[in-house]
């Protein structure tokens, strides 16, 4: 007798089924990661949409993978979201791209919350710890870049410079410009050539910095407590 779809699906993304896939997933999930954030904003600016959706769409697909822990209605989202970004590429309509970047944002909140309870719940630190707590740092900094383009949208004057004045032009996300501002701020490196001019964007502005921060402190103590920890469970 067949199984039916759902228990195949539960089969396939069960902690037991992907035990051996999780390591490489993650490792992957950074890649995309990295791509985003590195490579992406220096592609010419009229060939970085279809890029821009390979790499989202793998960020989606990895995340999956990558935890052991998970509900189906993750799988479900990330799935959707692929499908979404596909269709904002196809799409001119403006308000679907914001529609996605929020849903986007909420999906990676959601997947970095899941990577730091995955680091909090290992006993040691591993390889695939580290990995996944630089995952979830820069994917913390990529999801608040999607914040700052939906607040230059909605406050035209909320930076001194537009981040969405290329919408009409067709741009998946004006990532050259929203990255660079956003790191610089989640860094609290800010060499000050943007700079929020609107009281949202100022308290976003805080808010982005404060996170960077403290990610930073509950990661490396969650990581010196596990090594500090590990040489007396050992014996």
């Amino acid at each position: 007798m067949k199984k039916p779809f759902l228990s195949k699906l539960k089969d396939v993304f069960s902690a037991d089924g992907r035990k051996n896939k999780s390591a490489v997933a993650n490792g992957i999930l950074l890649v995309f990661t990295l791509i985003a954030i590195f490579i992406l904003p220096i592609f010419p600016r009229e060939s970085i949409n279809f890029f821009y959706n390979v790499t989202i769409t793998g960020i989606f697909v990895f995340a999956v993978f990558a935890l052991k822990k998970h509900h189906l209605f993750f799988v479900y989202s990330a799935f959707f979201l692929s499908f979404l970004v596909w269709i904002s590429f196809i799409s001119n309509y403006n308000l679907l791209k914001i529609g996605f970047r929020f849903l986007n944002f909420i999906f990676l909140l959601f997947l970095v919350a899941s990577l730091i309870g995955q680091i909090s719940s290992t006993a040691t630190v591993t390889v695939k710890v580290i990995v996944d707590s630089i995952t979830g740092y820069f994917l913390l900094g990529f999801a608040f870049s999607l914040v700052v383009v939906l607040v230059s949208v909605t406050f035209p004057n909320a930076y001194n410079v537009s981040f969405s004045e290329r919408l009409d032009s067709g741009m998946v996300e004006p990532i050259q410009d929203n990255i660079y501002y956003t790191f610089m701020t989640f860094t609290t490196t800010g060499y000050g050539d943007v700079v929020p001019t609107h009281p949202v964007s100022k308290s976003l502005a805080v808010l982005i910095s404060a996170s960077g921060q403290l990610y930073v402190a509950i990661i490396i103590a969650m990581l010196i407590g596990k090594y500090a920890s590990a040489p007396s469970k050992s014996k």
